[in-house]
């Protein structure tokens, strides 16, 4: 896949160049790399990794950039405790139950 204009690129550079430790994850996308446009981190590749329960407890925000049917979101917001939805991925039963706080953009 390419992800060379892909706005997830961005949001990653600008979250590191503030300090964060940015970790993704993307059925779809296994690996990202970072060319001039992305250099935060060093021009390191990042990898996705696994959607599991233990990756979203230990997150402080989850930013939703695309919307994969694939992924359980009523899970996600049960996990996490801050989300930014940036694809309105969360509909509004999910929204309603959960205990997370939601940004929706």
């Amino acid at each position: 896949d390419d992800v060379r204009e892909s706005p997830a690129l961005s949001i990653i550079d600008r979250l590191r160049a503030k300090g964060a430790a940015v970790r993704y994850h993307d059925p779809f996308v296994k690996e990202v790399h970072f060319d001039d446009a992305h250099t935060e981190g060093g021009g390191q590749p990042l990898a996705s990794v696994e959607l599991n329960d233990g990756e979203l407890r230990d997150s402080d925000c989850v930013i939703i950039v695309t919307d994969h049917s694939d992924i359980d979101y009523g899970r996600v917001t049960q996990l996490t405790s801050l989300i930014v939805d940036t694809r309105n991925a969360l509909n509004g039963d999910v929204r309603r139950d959960s205990s997370a706080r939601i940004i929706r953009l």
